[in-house]
């Protein structure tokens, strides 16, 4: 997803799929009409979010979700009023952050939850500003952005909240500067972002902390000299992009 409009020289607006092995372009086209910033998967169904307003000849606002296989539009239309920047999806319930203040017919500031069938669920945490990142595990969601407050409690660019009540969680890391991205391994979450501390102790754009409370872990990446935007896991190794470079040291 992004704001292409080809790929490989073939037509894809915003929305394509490849050959993970060969990168051959595959014939999956939904076609949506303006940016995709996040896409998730479950199942046969691929959830997308951005600034589009149609998916193919469909009226969908900011929110979509389309066959995996066909591209095909499904039936799923929360219908948000902003802009969606990052997606998660725990079971059957899909969590949207972005720059929206209501979906469907109720108010969700910056964040709010979906089932399947596109209803908007009570989930509610409240942010003040956008959110940029979302990341479940377990009971928890863990949110990353430019707020400030999270349900009226201070929250500086990151905070987690319960995935059923959307009660505000004691984890608290405190960054300096926005959070962009989020990838959780086991009690560990990695954050990337604008900032340069966490909690007051230096880190550049790219830390490690506790899962339970924030607290900063002892992990240290490369020195890096500018902004994380996305951050993935595959089984002990992380990525990360951006507009970021890095400073390693010949005797690394």
């Amino acid at each position: 997803g992004g704001t292409f409009v080809s790929v490989n020289c073939s037509a894809r607006n915003n929305l394509a799929a490849v050959n993970p092995s060969n990168q051959t372009l595959l014939p999956w086209n939904p076609n949506a009409n303006g940016s995709v910033n996040a896409l998730a998967v479950a199942g046969t169904t691929v959830y997308a979010g951005g600034s589009f307003t149609n998916i193919g000849a469909t009226a969908l606002n900011y929110l979509g979700a389309v066959d995996g296989t066909t591209g095909a539009v499904v039936a799923w239309n929360p219908n948000a009023n902003g802009p969606v920047s990052c997606l998660a999806v725990n079971g059957a319930t899909i969590y949207a952050g972005g720059t929206f203040t209501t979906v469907g017919a109720s108010a969700r500031n910056y964040m709010a939850s979906m089932n399947s069938a596109g209803t908007v669920l009570p989930w509610n945490p409240n942010a003040n500003s956008p959110v940029y990142s979302l990341a479940v595990a377990g009971t928890t969601v863990y949110g990353g952005g430019a707020f400030t407050t999270v349900g009226g409690t201070a929250r500086n660019y990151a905070a987690a909240m319960d995935s059923g009540t959307g009660a505000l969680l004691a984890w608290n890391p405190n960054p300096n500067a926005e959070i962009n991205a989020l990838a959780v391994n086991g009690n560990m979450v990695y954050v990337g972002g604008n900032f340069i501390t966490i909690g007051g102790v230096s880190r550049n754009y790219l830390a490690a902390v506790d899962g339970t409370v924030g607290s900063l872990l002892s992990w240290t990446p490369p020195y890096l000299y500018n902004s994380v935007y996305a951050l993935a896991l595959n089984g002990n190794t992380l990525y990360a992009g951006g507009s970021l470079y890095a400073y390693i040291p010949s005797y690394q």
